[in-house]
């Protein structure tokens, strides 16, 4: 297969999905790597959306190959037939270009914690405390895995992500805290009344 490049590849649609960046930008650092490999970053990933199933992996594989950004190859002298990915220069742009894309869906992000919170009113005064204790305490969890995470990894910028990893964790943390101790006062102030 050849890479697209040059005027060509100026042309082609370097617009990637989030799903398709990561994955890009994974087999871009770590080529070349097998899909089973890849399969294997993924499911060792603390963060919730980005492992992912296999079911989702391979035919995200086969379209970045159709767009001629991922190149297939044989693992040379497996009799298996293994193949292993590595990224084609327009592949490599294309990722250049999804880290430069700055989106409002990635200043404003999806938290379904704070999504359940919109429906308390649906909950006994006891089980929006309980639901609160128990998401610190799956919360806390979280960062003892990213701590073990961040020490098998090696990746660039590590120290970044892992900071961005924790302090969000903790930020919500303190959230949930403050809404703890809101509602505490609340459930104390009408039972005192």
């Amino acid at each position: 297969m050849t890479e697209k490049s040059g005027a060509g590849a100026a042309e082609q649609d370097l617009s990637l999905s989030d799903s398709e960046g990561t994955f890009l930008g994974l087999v871009l650092r770590a080529q070349p790597i097998t899909a089973y490999q890849v399969a294997k970053v993924y499911d060792r990933s603390p963060v919730s959306n980005f492992n992912t199933s296999k079911g989702k992996i391979y035919p995200l594989m086969k379209r970045l190959v159709e767009r001629g950004m991922l190149i297939k190859e044989q693992v040379a002298g497996d009799a298996r037939g293994t193949e292993q990915l590595r990224c084609s220069d327009f592949g490599r742009e294309a990722v250049r270009q999804w880290v430069l894309d700055m989106r409002e869906s990635h200043v404003m992000l999806e938290d379904p914690l704070r999504t359940k919170v919109q429906s308390f009113d649906l909950l006994e005064p006891g089980e929006r405390i309980e639901w609160i204790l128990s998401a610190k305490e799956s919360l806390t969890e979280q960062l003892d895995r990213l701590d073990a995470y961040q020490a098998g990894v090696d990746v660039p910028f590590k120290a970044f992500v892992h900071d961005n990893a924790v302090r969000s964790v903790q930020a919500r943390i303190g959230w949930l805290d403050r809404m703890l101790a809101t509602l505490l006062r609340e459930t104390a102030a009408e039972s005192g009344s």
